[in-house]
């Protein structure tokens, strides 16, 4: 679950330097609305670790998650 974390974490900077420094006009509006875009930002992550979250919890609850730990990595055969 950690490492889903840092995943999402690293590719919403990425995801997020990319429109910033993309010529869409965004920077002007981080400088006019600084307030709604902090609030735009941080509501964008945790819509994201909300999905990721509920994904994991769906997996974990029908049992498909414990499938997946039995399965024999086939790079150690």
């Amino acid at each position: 679950m950690f490492r889903l974390i840092v995943v999402y974490e690293i590719s919403f900077i990425l995801f997020w330097n990319i429109l910033y420094h993309s010529s869409s006009g965004v920077e002007n509006w981080f400088q006019e609305k600084f307030v709604t875009a902090i609030y735009t930002v941080l509501s964008t992550m945790v819509l994201g670790f909300t999905i990721a979250y509920i994904v994991y919890m769906t997996l974990k609850i029908s049992g498909i998650s414990a499938k997946l730990k039995n399965l024999k990595d086939p790079r150690k055969t």
